[in-house]
């Protein structure tokens, strides 16, 4: 048995594993489109290109992703992808590179469990949690 987590994108979910695969070292496995897929039929042309499904492995857990239609995007909502990584500085690093063009809920700190801590939710609305491991 094995334990994963899918996360939904309003049409840009190629985009953000090959972002999450280039700045947090993740590797794209599966990268399936609409069109090459059985699942052609069940969206319009424009939609074509989009992504039914794809997986991206990052730290050892497994991450899969889809796009869904506009109209059934629902922004991620009552949950965090939590990222613990070795350091303060690497804390910062993935702050800087989330936080581009998407929201910060907190910035980088110390707080009572962690060197550094923040809460950002990147460009593609998804949301993450982001912890140094060093005590």
């Amino acid at each position: 048995m094995s334990l994963s987590f899918q996360l939904n994108f309003n049409g840009d979910c190629q985009e953000a594993f090959t972002f999450y695969a280039q700045h947090l070292n993740g590797n794209v496995g599966l990268l399936l489109s609409f069109e090459h897929s059985p699942a052609s039929a069940s969206v319009p042309d424009y939609w074509q290109s989009k992504i039914v499904h794809a997986n991206i492995d990052i730290g050892g857990v497994e991450i899969a992703g889809a796009d869904v239609m506009p109209d059934q995007y629902v922004k991620p909502c009552g949950f965090y992808v939590l990222l613990s990584v070795e350091s303060e500085r690497d804390v910062n690093n993935a702050f800087d590179t989330l936080s581009v063009g998407g929201e910060t809920i907190l910035p980088p700190q110390k707080t009572f469990w962690s060197k550094r801590y923040c809460i950002v939710i990147d460009r593609f609305g998804v949301p993450w949690k982001i912890n140094c491991m060093a005590q």
